[in-house]
């Protein structure tokens, strides 16, 4: 079941100027972009932040129940990769109407999964509703078909520096096709803290995951994400 929550780290809940949207994947839970959102707080003025967990929130979930979710998380996935347009696409899009709807910029950033639902939200209201302002990032998500069109040049694809299996799913274009020919406006590798290997790598995009680099800087993921974004997307 889809879950929606305003963010408290928001500075402005009506008519705001910029909205800023989060997109959750699977076994993701309520706290997971709170770190990003304060950030997100620090760096554009009269801000409302919404999370959108499209498959749900892992709360109050242990053991075999934790599995079941997975399982029925991943079941949703796959249909979500092989479809334009889901269900979960269009209801994102009636969210995103709903509280983006006198805002200046609107920025939609997705993890893992929920990127994939972040664009696909956002070229649904472009294509239906003439809705032209979304910019769209996409950090630790799986690759999937991109047709070659305008669209693209709002949407950041963002890694790190370490593998990440979900980002060696899938491919931007499908071999063969004279439709699916598109790629990402940008595509940005990232450092992010190498402390954390594997399952543990891509679950920390957006956590606070405090680290010292070669240079003994101090760093903080959610810092050096939202940095970035905002760097390609002041909003001014």
């Amino acid at each position: 079941m889809i879950k929606i929550f305003l963010s408290s780290n928001s500075t402005c809940t009506i008519k705001c100027r910029t909205v800023v949207f989060f997109f959750a994947g699977v076994l993701t839970y309520r706290n997971n972009f709170e770190a990003a959102a304060s950030e997100i707080a620090q760096k554009y003025q009269n801000v409302k932040i919404v999370m959108i967990f499209p498959y749900g929130v892992a709360n109050g979930t242990t053991g075999s129940s934790l599995i079941g979710l997975l399982a029925r998380q991943l079941t949703q996935v796959g249909y979500d990769l092989a479809r334009n347009q889901s269900r979960r696409v269009t209801i994102a899009s009636q969210i995103i109407r709903e509280h983006a709807v006198d805002a200046d910029h609107l920025i939609l950033i997705g993890h893992s999964a929920g990127g994939v639902i972040a664009y696909r939200a956002g070229l649904y209201l472009e294509e239906k509703y003439g809705f032209q302002r979304a910019q769209v990032f996409a950090v630790g998500c799986p690759k999937f078909y991109l047709k070659d069109i305008p669209y693209n040049d709002r949407f950041t694809y963002i890694t790190g520096q370490n593998p990440d299996r979900i980002t060696q799913i899938g491919s931007w274009s499908k071999l063969g096709s004279k439709v699916y020919r598109g790629k990402p406006g940008r595509e940005i590798q990232m450092e992010f803290n190498p402390d954390h290997l594997g399952w543990r790598f891509h679950a920390s995009y957006f956590l606070k995951s405090v680290w010292t680099d070669s240079n003994q800087v101090f760093r903080t993921n959610s810092e050096d994400l939202v940095s970035k974004i905002h760097e390609l997307y002041p909003g001014d």
